[in-house]
């Protein structure tokens, strides 16, 4: 029986967010759930440090504060021309460590503050 979730969103990137995590993951459910997450990630690294866990690509879990603070990222960020976002990744500026990071979208486990 395949599952069908109709959620309603005015921002192309949260669809995005959750067709890609849908796809990764199995579950249209899982895929609503973590593309919400991300908003509330995003939201809270834009004004400030957000604290959240994730799946590294060894399989290892990463507790990171992180922030996408503007002035700090034009120190650490270097552009290659397209965004992290269109591969369904995000970088971010790693508080504790002092220098850029990323990690896969879908690997989103919670966000902590």
């Amino acid at each position: 029986m395949k599952q069908m979730i109709a959620t309603i969103t005015n921002d192309a990137l949260v669809a995005a967010h959750i067709n890609s995590i849908a796809r990764t993951m199995g579950s249209t459910l899982k895929g609503v759930a973590t593309a919400m997450l991300i908003e509330e990630a995003k939201r809270q690294m834009r004004d400030g440090v957000c604290h959240f866990v994730y799946l590294k690509k060894d399989g290892s879990v990463r507790e990171a504060f992180g922030t996408l603070d503007k002035a700090i990222l034009d120190h650490t960020l270097v552009g290659t021309g397209q965004s992290p976002e269109s591969w369904g990744c995000c970088y971010y500026h790693d508080a504790i460590k002092g220098s850029g990071r990323s990690f896969r979208w879908a690997n989103l486990i919670a966000v902590l503050s």
